[in-house]
C-alpha cells in the first residue's frame, strides 16, 4: 500500500484492530511507538521522499509514504 501526500500535510493513523500496532519508518525518520487498540497517532509530513514503514509488532504489515 502507498499513500502520496504533500509536504506539510497532517496524517493520522487510527488503530481499529484489537491489538497494538506501530508506524515505524525503515530509516527511523518517524516512529509512532505503540498505538493501542482504538488509539491513533498523528504525524506531519515535513521532509520530501519515499518512506517505507512497518508495524514493528507485525513486520508483514508494511506500506510506504510518498511525500512530495
Amino acid at each position: 500500500a502507498s499513500l502520496r501526500v504533500k509536504r506539510g500535510d497532517a496524517l493520522e493513523w487510527k488503530n481499529e484492530d484489537v491489538v497494538a500496532h506501530t508506524v515505524t519508518a525503515a530509516d527511523k525518520s518517524f516512529d509512532s511507538g505503540s498505538i493501542p487498540a482504538g488509539g491513533s497517532w498523528k504525524y506531519v509530513a515535513k521532509k520530501p521522499g519515499t518512506f517505507n514503514y512497518i508495524c514493528t509488532f507485525h513486520p508483514n504489515m508494511k506500506a510506504n509514504l510518498i511525500v512530495q
